[in-house]
Formats: structure tokens, C-alpha cells, sequence
């Protein structure tokens, strides 16, 4: 049942992060700009964050294979109807709609993780089924980017709306039914919102994830404009991302029990740090490049879904309100992320942008020591 959980984030994870690989793509053939283009990211990221904690308060009654299935099944029209929409503005409008999928599925997801294991095994548990974020950077999108050069990003997109049929039905054939998350209440919110500690640990989530996706987002014309990269490269890049974010996670699943939620978070940020740092003093030099991206693959999926098991861990009782918090804010720093670059990429792309992104990611670190300490105190 977590593998079809991990399959599932798969799919979410590729269709979430699929723009970043098609930037290219779509600005040429719709006859934009790049950081236009760029907005497929930066909506997706603002709808979701809105999205997630919402469609968490007013779903808890609803059984959870249920709901995981509607998600994907939304996932999947939304892709199919991408593929032949005439225009841009159409184009992101069904994106804000599109993306819903993924604001119900991903930390619905986390809690139905929680509800198939026991108390002692929900942080691996949960670390686990997100390496299918990260093995969607392995296979999904360096897939994706690259078809899109041969037979076209709608048809990339037709391409990922049937795999997300797909999965609706392995959900729905593998989830028992009855599993039912805590309802959430007035005071659970208010628990949440008003933890300082809590408060901590998302402020973190949103400091790296807009560090890390300030550069992600656009990663295919930095390559192909700084780096002069074709698509073979620009797919190397995500493929090395993705297979060291596989790694991180894998790693990070079977170290936590023994090590600790916040060590472990610490070790991923720093593993952040030193790939922006790298990537940003070898600019123009696209085989130092990919070390930077491995070392920055390594940390970035693997920290975002350990941030979830912190939560839990920190508080039990409001786990279901923090888990969806916590993807609001994952998606809040996609949308700071890609508005950031987007600026950058408008101006001009210089080393500047990813010592910029290296600066988010150092006060994340910054800031969850500080919540360590907080959370022992």
C-alpha cells in the first residue's frame, strides 16, 4: 500500500514540477517569453498553498481512498484538457484547476501513510512514500523534458494525463476502505497557527523551498542560456537531481530512526548549501554544475518530506492541520521561488540568482537549529 502511495506522489510530483522542464517548449510555441512561460509555476504554487489547507479542513470526513482517487482522477483531466487548449491564458487558467490534484493528494498522502503504519514507524513511513517526488526528477521530468523536443509538450502533457488515470486506478484497486484521518477542528488550527515552535519549522520549509526552486523553476534556460545546453543537458540535469534526490530520501528513510528528525534535516539544508554553492561559483561550467545539482538533489526532497515527520513528531495531536500546512507552505515557496527567478530570468541570468537562492537555503538552516533548540526547551 505505500509503494502505491509512493507511485501516486510520482505522478503528482511529475505533473507539479513538468513546467520547469517544458519552459522551453511552451514559450516557443506559444510565442512568449520565458519568464511568462514561468507562471505556470508560480500559480501552481500559489492555488496549491491556498488550496491544501482548506481542502484538508473540509475532506476530513471523507474516506481516504476516496479522496486520493477524485484527486488523481482531477489530475489526469486537467493534464488531457492541457494538451489542446489554444492559448497561454487558457492554458493557466486550467493549471489553477489542474493543480488541485496534487493540493489533496500530496499531504492527504502523508496522512494516509500515517494511518497504515504503527506510531514508531511514521517518519520512515512517510519519508518513504515521498521518494516518489524525488523519482519523479529521475524518470518524469528529464523524460518529459526530452520528449518535448521530439513530439511536443501537448503531447507530453496528454502523455501524463493518462499515467494519472493510471494511478487513480492502482489507488483505488490497493487502499482499503475505511481509513478516516481526524477531523479538524477550530482548535487544532489554532494549535497550529499559534505554536511558535510549529511556526518555526514551516518558516523553514518556506525558506529552502524558495532557495531551491529560485533556480529550479528554471533551470532550462539557465542551461541553455549560461551554460549553452541543449536538451540532452538540460535532461542530464534533472535526471542527476532527480537520482541523488532518490538517493537522499532512500538514505534519509533508513538513517532517521537512529539519528533524528532534526539531525537529518540539518545534514539535507547543509547538503543544500554546498550544491546552490557550487552551482552558483561554477557558473557557466556545466560539468562542475551537475556536482552542485547532485549535492542539492541530494537535500531537497528528502528535507521537505522529513519537515512533515517533524511536525508529527512535535505535535501528534495536530498532525493532521500541520501536515497541510505544511504543503501550503512548500507550495508558497515554489511560488516565492519562481517569482524570484522569474525576475532574475527577466533581467538577466548571472551567478547572482543562485547565490541568492544559497542564501535562502543558509537562513533555513539557521532557522531550524533555532527550532531545535526551541522544541527541547
Amino acid at each position: 500500500m505505500l509503494w502505491t502511495l509512493l507511485a501516486g506522489n510520482f505522478i503528482i510530483g511529475t505533473g507539479v514540477l513538468l513546467p520547469a522542464g517544458l519552459l522551453n517548449e511552451i514559450s516557443a510555441g506559444l510565442a512568449i517569453s520565458t519568464a511568462t512561460a514561468g507562471l505556470l509555476m508560480l500559480v501552481g504554487g500559489v492555488v496549491v498553498a491556498v488550496a491544501a489547507p482548506l481542502v484538508a479542513g473540509m475532506t476530513s470526513s471523507v474516506d481516504r481512498r476516496t479522496l486520493l482517487v477524485l484527486a488523481l482522477a482531477l489530475y489526469a483531466a486537467g493534464h488531457l484538457a492541457s494538451a489542446i487548449v489554444p492559448g497561454f491564458s487558457a492554458l493557466l487558467a486550467l493549471r489553477a484547476v489542474t493543480v488541485l490534484g496534487a493540493a489533496i493528494f500530496t499531504p492527504q498522502a502523508a496522512a494516509t501513510a500515517g494511518l497504515l503504519v504503527p506510531q514508531n514507524r511514521r517518519a520512515g513511513a512517510i519519508a518513504f512514500i515521498f521518494i516518489g517526488w524525488s523519482a519523479a526528477s529521475v524518470a518524469g521530468i528529464p523524460l518529459g523534458s526530452y520528449l518535448a523536443t521530439l513530439i511536443g509538450w501537448r503531447l507530453v502533457m496528454a502523455g501524463m494525463g493518462v499515467a494519472c488515470a493510471i494511478a487513480a486506478l492502482l489507488v483505488w484497486q490497493s487502499l482499503p476502505r475505511g481509513l478516516f484521518v481526524q477531523k479538524l477542528t477550530p482548535a487544532a488550527w489554532k494549535g497550529a497557527l499559534t505554536n511558535p515552535v510549529l511556526l518555526a519549522v514551516l518558516l523553514v520549509t518556506l525558506l529552502s523551498m524558495s532557495g531551491q526552486m529560485t533556480v529550479f523553476a528554471y533551470i532550462a534556460p539557465i542551461l541553455r542560456d549560461a551554460f549553452a545546453g541543449g536538451p540532452e543537458q538540460v535532461a542530464m540535469a534533472f535526471a542527476v537531481s532527480g537520482i541523488a534526490g532518490v538517493t537522499g530520501n532512500f538514505i534519509a528513510a533508513r538513517i532517521v530512526g537512529r539519528v533524528g528528525i532534526d539531525r537529518v534535516i540539518a545534514l539535507t539544508i547543509a547538503c543544500l548549501i554546498c550544491g546552490l554553492a557550487i552551482f552558483a561559483a561554477s557558473f557557466g561550467h556545466f560539468g562542475l554544475a551537475l556536482a552542485g545539482i547532485a549535492l542539492w538533489g541530494i537535500g531537497s526532497f528528502s528535507s521537505n518530506s522529513l519537515q512533515q515527520s517533524r511536525l508529527v513528531a512535535i505535535a501528534p495531536g495536530l498532525a493532521a492541520a500541520t501536515v497541510a500546512l505544511n504543503t501550503s507552505v512548500v507550495y508558497v515557496g515554489q511560488a516565492v521561488g519562481a517569482g524570484l527567478g522569474g525576475w532574475f530570468v527577466a533581467k538577466e541570468i548571472t551567478p547572482s540568482m543562485a547565490w541568492t537562492a544559497c542564501a535562502l537555503t543558509v537562513a533555513a538552516l539557521l532557522t531550524s537549529l533555532a527550532a531545535t533548540r526551541a522544541a527541547r526547551t
